[in-house]
């Protein structure tokens, strides 16, 4: 019987032992029960991994608002650092990276601020300087490097650019310079030595720089100068500069009316665009003469007037070219020849620019008309023709051959090729941010400038109403896109507002109007809780209780089947005890001695 019982306590100590151990299994797969040993108590242990670091804080980078910069200006920009952590930012240092289109005026790129607490701003101002040359948006990169944390303190870095739009300076127009010479007492002799003081004005608006003026005689007069090339210093707005020349007359001179050509190249604006001036000065001379003959003057040809059509010739266009010539002389002209050409750009429309006349009498006119085109290519603003005339005039029982040039003037417009689409937009729920883009193209073969964007309306809010978007490339495309929240639903009318310079300077607009139609915003979620939801959390020392009691008995049991062995190895009754608890001897009580 004693068996029995012996068999059946041990089966169910065996079953509530795997009980016990298939719980705690259990529990460590859940994360409840660690399987590890506990660290010790009395200290830390030096393989114990050092405490991981603290996250970096944000920082949001901002700038004050700001207007377009003009370039080759200054002004002062203030620029904001929000610390987002939840802790202090010690010893920020705020480091920027100047560009060639803006720099730092006075010299230093790097600024210390106080400290920023959590959620506060720190703050510095700079005195930005955009350069001659800088247009469109320009990017200024920066860098704030700090400390943080307490117990074990980190160093930390935000990085963004900040835009500063920047306005490019207006093209200069090539200034006017007109030249001249100084009096001149009476007719040259053959021989004669004599200095000639050539001046040049500048009519224009911007400074003349870096000219050289080159001279070129006529046939009866020779320049004694070591060059044909002299210097000429900058010349401001208004003022004049001037150069001497050393001429002397031919020893034979065969016409009275002599002429000394000057050329002067310089450059001029920010850009250094190069400009020309020239112009044929006369030089009166003593001619030589026959006692039976008398010189006549040499006759002219000038041209009267000459007509485009009135208004600038579009480039690539085509337009007539009329001009109507005079002999201003008082002796006939023969053997006409005038040649017609357009530069750069302007060509002959079919047929030849070579004209052929066979006489023209003193005082007498004449008209030729040509068609030409303008080059697809040609620059905007005033361009040259220029009008050759050769021919021959008898004085004297003497025949003479003269050539002359003139130039004329013809206003050129690129036409404006940008084209803008109409605007694009998604659809629009109140309270959510949608998009509103307007795709552009440069179609013309000239560059636009300043282009800028509005966004005009109300009932919305709008990150940026304004977009500079600066100079646009011939040939190039992009896109303008605002972002919008609408306030509320229903009709929602706004307009796209968009100005540029053309290729003539000349501001241009366009209004694009909108309707967007505003749908209800979605309805809060209804978050129902089911009864898992709402039935209470186990807690996660529940599952200890049984499984700590089940290896207390367990452990109960193992000292006692031992207790019982070492009764059976001393030769004592291993059932003695039977397994009844009552008759187990306390703690307390001294073990019996054993019998021989």
């Amino acid at each position: 019987m004693k068996q029995f019982y012996f068999r059946r306590g041990v089966a169910s100590l065996m079953a509530l032992l795997a009980l016990s151990l298939l719980s705690l299994r259990a529990l460590a797969d859940e994360g409840t029960v660690p399987l590890a040993p506990p660290a010790a108590a009395s200290g830390s242990s030096s393989s114990d991994p050092a405490p991981a670091p603290a996250p970096v804080p944000g920082v949001l980078i901002s700038r004050s608002d700001m207007a377009d910069l003009p370039a080759g200006s200054e002004a002062d920009v203030t620029v904001y650092f929000r610390n987002l952590g939840d802790v202090t930012l010690k010893g920020p240092v705020a480091a920027f990276s100047p560009a060639d289109g803006v720099s730092i005026a006075g010299g230093a790129s790097s600024f210390l601020l106080d400290d920023i607490p959590a959620g506060g701003t720190g703050s510095v101002t700079l005195k930005l300087r955009a350069a001659d040359t800088a247009a469109g948006a320009q990017s200024l990169p920066v860098e704030l490097r700090f400390t943080y944390g307490e117990d074990a303190p980190a160093s930390g870095t935000a990085t963004d650019r900040l835009t500063i739009p920047v306005k490019a300076k207006p093209a200069a127009a090539q200034p006017l310079v007109l030249i001249s010479r100084s009096d001149i007492s009476s007719p040259i002799s053959p021989g004669e030595v004599f200095d000639l003081v050539l001046t040049f004005k500048n009519t224009g608006d911007v400074t003349v720089k870096n000219a050289a003026a080159t001279v070129a005689p006529s046939e009866g007069l020779s320049l004694l100068n070591v060059a044909s090339t002299f210097p000429v210093s900058d010349i401001a707005p208004g003022k004049t500069a001037s150069i001497t020349v050393k001429l002397q007359g031919a020893s034979q001179i065969s016409s009275s009316a002599q002429s000394l050509s000057v050329d002067l190249r310089y450059t001029y604006g920010s850009a250094a665009s190069a400009g020309t001036a020239s112009d044929r000065l006369n030089i009166p001379a003593k001619a030589a003469s026959s006692a039976s003959s008398v010189e006549k003057p040499v006759p002219n040809i000038v041209v009267q007037k000459f007509d485009y059509g009135g208004k600038p010739v579009a480039a690539g266009g085509r337009f007539p070219l009329s001009f109507t010539f005079e002999n201003t002389g008082t002796t006939k002209v023969e053997n006409i020849v005038v040649t017609v050409d357009g530069g750069e750009c302007f060509t002959v429309d079919g047929g030849s620019n070579t004209a052929h006349y066979d006489a023209l009498s003193a005082g007498k006119t004449l008209t030729q008309e040509l068609p030409l085109q303008a080059v697809p290519t040609c620059k905007s603003g005033a361009q040259a023709i220029t009008v050759s005339f050769k021919y021959e005039y008898v004085d004297a029982g003497k025949r003479s051959a003269v050539t002359s040039d003139i130039r004329l003037s013809v206003p050129v417009s690129q036409p404006d090729r940008f084209q803008l689409n109409q605007p694009a937009a998604a659809s629009f729920t109140a309270g959510v941010e949608g998009e509103v883009t307007l795709a552009y193209v440069n179609k013309g073969r000239a560059d636009i400038g300043n282009l800028e964007a509005q966004l005009v309306g109300e009932g919305f809010e709008s990150p940026a109403k304004v977009q500079y978007l600066g100079n646009v490339a011939a040939g190039t495309s992009g896109s303008i896109g605002f972002a919008l929240t609408p306030e509320a639903a229903g009709k929602l009318d706004l307009t796209i507002k968009v100005t540029y310079e053309d290729a003539d300077l000349q501001t241009q607009t366009k209004e694009f109007p909108l309707s967007l139609t505003v749908g209800e915003g979605a309805p809060e979620p209804d978050f129902a809780l089911d009864d898992a939801d709402l039935a209470p959390a186990r807690p996660a020392w529940l599952p200890i209780i049984p499984a700590t009691a089940a290896l207390a008995v367990a452990a109960g049991t193992v000292f006692f089947l031992v207790k019982r062995l070492r009764r059976k190895a001393a030769g004592e009754d291993p059932a003695a005890d039977a397994w009844s608890w009552a008759e187990a001897p306390g703690e307390d009580e001294p073990e019996q001695p054993k019998e021989e």
